[in-house]
């Protein structure tokens, strides 16, 4: 195994590009995988996103790597609770807190 061994990677975006690439690389290394994509376009990406398949495919070559394999798209639901952290941090962002 690897420097990765007997962790845990969360990778958002891991259908494909290099979420898949980093993920795929830290399976090599020994690291267990949770993989996170939205799975559908945006109208503002402005190209076409990942789909289902394609985290199909992110996970046959981790599980390739013979490691642990978690995976999930994120709903609208996950997404307004992710949201509301960052937006009460952003006007702190980078100041020092002592």
């Amino acid at each position: 195994m690897g420097r990765a061994e007997n962790k845990v990677v969360v990778i958002t975006g891991a259908a494909r590009g290099q979420g898949r690439s980093h993920a795929v690389r830290l399976a090599e290394e020994g690291a267990d995988i949770i993989a996170i994509d939205i799975c559908r376009d945006i109208d503002s990406a402005g190209y076409g996103m990942a789909g289902n398949e394609d985290l199909e495919e992110t996970a046959r070559l981790v599980k390739e790597a013979g490691v642990g394999w978690s995976s999930g798209t994120r709903t609208s639901a996950t997404t307004a609770r992710c949201a509301r952290p960052s937006t009460r941090a952003s006007p702190s962002w980078g100041r020092s807190t002592s």
